[in-house]
């Protein structure tokens, strides 16, 4: 089998001038460079003139006055430029500066372990429904005290169901528990059974604020054993 033929290496593009680099950046100090130097030179010639240098060089016909301004004028462009160029640089060295910036952030991110954060087992957990027992039960009307015993009901009723407890409600579901995995089976059915009683008389039921409180009480066992407040 003949020898594959490796492709020849193409030769690199030769400079289309004598600034022309293959590093932007160094093209770039170039031409500053070379305009400070054209702009010297202007600089020096002008001065020059001014002391009658050229005619001692033997230009005495030509027009130096309108030769000066014309110099001024040329320099003036070139210092317009200069302060042109100054100020790209100085952008192309603040979005540098970003750029560098982003790609060590980054960088930290890719190469640096996630930090992990130790939960707090002393951290309060924040449950919404929890907080409109609360907020019932701290009222002075007594029908939100009752309804704070309500919600707390349906919070134990969510409790049970994701606990995967057989029964349509909350007495079928709660005679479904092992004692031995609910310590405080005791308080949920003492709460639930007043919650029944306030749901079968509704405003005649009668109960006052600390009462009420200690029903919630009740919820509050119950909630804090399976961490849910």
């Amino acid at each position: 089998m003949a020898d594959e033929k490796k492709p020849e290496a193409k030769p690199a593009p030769e400079p289309t001038s004598w600034l022309a680099h293959e590093d932007p950046f160094i093209e770039l100090v170039w031409t500053l460079l070379a305009i400070f130097v054209i702009m010297y030179l202007l600089s020096w010639f002008t001065s020059a003139i001014r002391s009658g240098a050229p005619s001692i060089m033997g230009f005495n016909n030509i027009d130096y006055k309108s030769l000066l301004a014309t110099l001024k004028w040329i320099f003036t462009i070139f210092q317009i430029v200069s302060v042109l160029v100054s100020a790209l640089l100085i952008g192309w060295a603040v979005y540098l500066y970003r750029k560098i910036s982003e790609l060590r952030v980054e960088e930290a991110k890719k190469y640096s372990p996630p930090e992990v954060v130790s939960p707090d087992e002393n951290a309060e957990l924040h449950n919404p429904q929890w907080d409109r027992v609360l907020n019932h039960i701290e009222s002075q009307n007594e029908g939100d005290w009752r309804l704070a015993i309500l919600e707390g009901d349906i919070m134990l009723e969510t409790l049970l169901s994701n606990m995967g407890l057989p029964g349509e409600t909350v007495a079928d579901k709660l005679k479904a528990v092992e004692k031995s995995d609910f310590n405080t089976i005791d308080n949920a059915w003492e709460a639930h059974k007043i919650r029944n009683q306030i749901a079968h008389e509704g405003g005649t039921f009668v109960i006052s604020q600390h009462e009420a409180k200690r029903v919630v009480s009740l919820y509050r066992s119950v909630f804090e054993e399976f961490k849910i407040i």
